[in-house]
């Protein structure tokens, strides 16, 4: 309880204050969590969309159709159990890339921002999860600035 209220106290302040936030993953991430464990061990490319029921929890999919990116299809890391998809299509918006590392881990950018549900905020980068300071908050309470509830529609916020 004591963590959600300090939460709250800083989003309060940084609206007062008039701060505007960094998109970055630096200036998002919990700033005291240590290096997460890695999340997702490999990047499985697949050409068609999978069912939902299909993808596991450390399942990283992207969807590539006649050598276009298309899909990122994943678990929430939360452990919620929503799948996530994700356009990975230019004419969409928004849309996300995906990179893979040498490993053969991805990285997937911008954030993840979850509207519904569990209000997930986190980056993945080489397979890793890093959690927002504002994860766990509706995206229009939290950044009253740049979302609102009657316009954003859809579950996923950059």
């Amino acid at each position: 309880m004591n963590k959600w209220f300090q939460r709250i106290i800083k989003l309060l302040w940084k609206y007062q204050s008039g701060q505007e936030p960094e998109e970055t993953i630096d200036s998002t991430i919990q700033k005291k969590s240590p290096v997460p464990d890695i999340h997702f061990d490999s990047l499985l490319i697949v050409n068609k969309t999978p069912s939902n029921d299909t993808v596991g929890k450390r399942d990283f999919i992207e969807v590539i159709y006649k050598g276009k990116p298309h899909w990122a299809l994943f678990q929430c890391p939360c452990g919620c159990g929503k799948v996530i998809s994700l356009s990975l299509q230019k004419v969409h918006t928004p849309n996300w890339k995906v990179k893979k590392n040498t490993s053969g881990r991805p990285t997937l950018y911008p954030s993840v921002w979850q509207n519904q549900g569990c209000c997930s905020h986190f980056w993945i980068k080489d397979g890793m999860v890093y959690w927002c300071y504002n994860t766990g908050i509706k995206p229009w309470i939290a950044e009253p600035k740049y979302h609102s509830e009657k316009t954003d529609v859809c579950n996923i916020y950059t």
